[in-house]
């Protein structure tokens, strides 16, 4: 809560167990923004102005028209001896404090204003580090945690010094390797390595690249372009796709046909096709990957067709049948499977599916025109 005293005792309690603690949130103009004089308890220091951050107030408020008044004013107030953390976007600065205790980073609590802020606290990090130490980031597809999980194990056995976490998310799974001590860079790329050949095809990135760079690093390292007919997704696919900086090299664009009247229109789905075996089945989604690569002229279509939830669900196709069909030079797939979860869970791990079949297609065919040249 928005109490000085609690929020007094969690820092203490923070800094009690770490020598480093990042905190967000309540450093704004409102009075129910309680932080800053919490922290300056916990280090023990009063609260003064500080020309610099009341300098960025007083320019934040002249870029959007506010008046310099006593709210934006307390924006200002920092502990005795703070260095100030720059906000580029909003008009509360961070504040750093480092003393015998360790250090505290304290940030806005709008998370788009931390997030472009945190760059600045690097530099400040890496000063602290103790000794020499290694990170890498691996990134899966296509296989659940506890599978990933059960393969990369032996790891820890045989790289002790390498400490490993996984961080799973629908249809994708983190992996995250720290080393310290002076060979600490030799012992995280010998266990990089290793985990690579152990995640064989299910391996994205061993370099921290998501799974929609490397789909259109591939597509474009063919020459080929791509495009989506999605239903339960609703454009999900597309939207990852067109993240990826430059993409629009490669992807022609999407289709989102909700209904049967959609797919009739959009996609040249025959009616007959609909009505026999219904939208969300396998012959449905082969012709909308193929209405998609037809009417925008692309190389490769994927396209996606289910039940998403909480309702609609039949025996036949309980909620979480999902259906993908992929079209290419070298032929066509599909697959369907039962996703577990509520409906956005769903449609995020649907839309992570279809971008993963799409990879592992063009990397087969990679290998194989790769065995036909040889």
């Amino acid at each position: 809560p928005d109490d000085p005293e609690e929020i007094l005792r969690a820092l203490l309690d923070a800094r009690a167990r770490a020598s480093l603690v990042i905190a967000t949130g309540g450093i704004g103009p409102t009075r129910d923004d309680r932080t800053r004089e919490a922290v300056a308890s916990a280090v023990g220091r009063p609260l003064r102005f500080h020309p610099g951050a009341e300098n960025q107030v007083r320019a934040w408020c002249r870029r959007h028209r506010f008046l310099y008044r006593r709210a934006q004013r307390q924006q200002a107030l920092f502990p005795e001896g703070a260095g100030v953390l720059r906000n580029r976007v909003g008009s509360a600065p961070g504040i750093w404090i480092r003393d015998r205790s360790g250090a505290m980073a304290v940030f806005p609590g709008v998370f788009s204003e931390m997030t472009a802020m945190f760059g600045g606290l690097i530099p400040r990090l890496r000063s602290l580090r103790p000794t020499s130490f290694a990170t890498a980031t691996l990134r899966s597809a296509g296989v659940g945690e506890t599978r990933i999980d059960a393969r990369i194990g032996p790891a820890t056995r045989r790289f002790p010094q390498v400490e490993v976490t996984t961080l799973a998310s629908p249809g994708e799974v983190v992996i995250q390797l720290r080393a310290r001590g002076r060979a600490a860079t030799r012992e995280l790329s010998r266990c990089r390595r290793w985990m690579a050949q152990a995640l064989g095809s299910d391996l994205v990135s061993e370099r921290d690249v998501s799974l929609e760079e490397v789909l259109v690093d591939l597509l474009r390292s063919r020459g080929w372009r791509l495009a989506t007919a999605e239903s339960c997704t609703a454009g999900q696919v597309a939207a990852r796709v067109t993240r990826v900086p430059g993409s629009s090299s490669v992807f022609v664009g999407g289709v989102v046909c909700y209904n049967d009247l959609a797919k009739e229109h959009l996609l040249a789905i025959p009616h007959a096709a609909l009505a026999r075996g219904g939208a969300v089945s396998r012959p449905v989604a082969l012709a909308m990957a193929r209405g998609a690569a037809n009417r925008m002229r692309a190389e490769v279509a994927v396209a996606v067709t289910g039940i998403a939830g909480p309702g609609g669900g039949t025996s036949r196709n309980p909620v979480g049948t999902i259906h993908w069909a992929v079209v290419h030079p070298g032929g066509e797939s599909s697959q369907t499977r039962k996703l577990a979860g509520g409906r956005e869970k769903i449609r995020a791990h649907a839309s992570c599916i279809a971008l993963d079949l799409v990879r592992r297609i063009l990397l087969a065919e990679r290998s194989g025109s790769a065995r036909h040249r040889a």
